[in-house]
Order: C-alpha cells, then structure tokens, then sequence
C-alpha cells in the first residue's frame, strides 16, 4: 500500500557501503523502520541530512505490514529554511527527544496526537532561541502521559515520589526520590519555569529514565542524555 505522510526522522544506522536504516516517526502509521538504499553514494539524490535526528520531512512510501523493513520512494524536508537557524544547545535536545522516542515507540501503532506534539517540539527548537532548561524533564513528563502512565499529582502534601508507584508517598522507600529531588519535581507537575539547580536537574533526568524502566517502558542504552548534562546553565 502507498502512502504519503508527514514525518519525523529519529535515528539512522549505516547499511552496506551506501545504504542506510533509518527510523521515522510517521502522522499516517505510526513509527516505521526504512531501508534507504544508496543514500550514502556521492550521487544520491536523497542526503543523510534528511534523517538527521528530529528532521521533519513529507514522505511517499509503500507499507508492508507482515515486513520488518519498509521502501521510502521520496521524501523532501519540511520548514528546512528554519532549521538552518537551529542553535547547538537545541540540536542537542532535538538529538535526546528522538533517542528517546525511537526506544519507546512501538511500529505501526497510530499516534496521531503524539506525532502533533514531536512536530511541534521541533519547530519550537527551532524558532526559539532560549530554551527552558528543564525542557528534557518537562518532555519526559509529558511523554509519559501519552503512554499513560503520568506521575499521580495525588497526595502532593507527601515528601516523598515512589518512582515504581508512580505517586507521592510519606515514607521513604527503595525507589523513592530524596525530599528535595521531590519538591522539584512536585514544581515541575504544576508550573514550567522552576528554577533547579545543576546538579538536581541531572539526578532528576536520571531519576525519570529510571522511572520509565520501572512503568515498563525502559529506554535502553540510551547516551543522548550524556550531552544533555554537560549543558550547564
């Protein structure tokens, strides 16, 4: 079946001497994977820069249900003059909310909402300059509404946030967060421009993929978030 679609690149790996697979994040069917052959060759007409992590792009493709890896017949980037315009800081970000949804979004499942939202990050990154610097842990909240599995803004006079609860509680426990890492983020589930410190905000992106393993929807070996801590503000 041929389709055409929006669509929003995540990851690519290299295949053969010229080839690639690449991840896209698709509005009509959901996350698919791709073989993009010859992409690498000197004289392809279809560049590397278009499956860049978080590239928004429109699509002409076949879909195959029973196969692991789809044909990409064309594609053309989107809203690629802005994007020229795109700051270091926010690439970065761009690179860690596209590992992250590659890890956590399943193949062929329709997420039209979700989709709204990333293509919306995306031009947001882009046409903004100053960027919350809690904007990865404000993402993985939100995302993880989407999944349905939101942290509870119940019993939010309790010190404590049970990470494998998903909810406030008054004892400390295994995989509860200390009372201050708590706080914060008891502030980032009603407000987005808490002020946290460094180091907080790095044990609380730590302490959120940590979460999203103990909801079952672990993001393995994820590195994005590496680069996402050296940027100290």
């Amino acid at each position: 079946m041929k389709y055409n679609s929006r669509a929003i690149a995540l990851t690519y790996l290299k295949y053969s001497e010229s080839s690639i697979i690449a991840k896209l994040f698709t509005e009509e069917h959901g996350l698919q994977t791709f073989i993009v052959k010859g992409v690498r060759a000197n004289k392809s007409k279809k560049k590397l820069g278009l499956f860049q992590p978080l590239q928004l792009s429109q699509i002409n493709a076949s879909l195959i249900v029973k196969n692991k890896l789809q044909y990409l017949n064309e594609i053309t980037l989107t809203e690629n003059k802005l994007a020229e315009n795109i700051s270091i800081k926010n690439n970065f970000i761009a690179l860690f909310v596209a590992e992250v949804l590659s890890k956590s979004l399943h193949e062929n499942e329709i997420e039209k909402r979700l989709f709204q939202y990333i293509w919306h990050i995306k031009v947001s990154l882009i046409t903004v300059n100053e960027i919350n610097a809690n904007y990865p842990l404000l993402f993985l909240l939100k995302l993880s509404e989407f999944f349905g599995f939101s942290p509870s803004k119940d019993n939010l006079l309790y010190k404590y946030f049970d990470l494998e609860k998903g909810e406030f509680v008054m004892d400390k426990g295994v995989f509860t967060l200390n009372i201050e890492n708590s706080t914060y983020l008891k502030s980032l589930l009603s407000e987005t421009n808490s002020v946290i410190p460094y180091q907080n905000r790095n044990e609380l992106l730590k302490s959120l993929i940590e979460y999203y393993r103990l909801q079952h929807h672990e993001l393995k070996n994820i590195t994005s978030h590496l680069i996402i801590e050296s940027l100290r503000t």
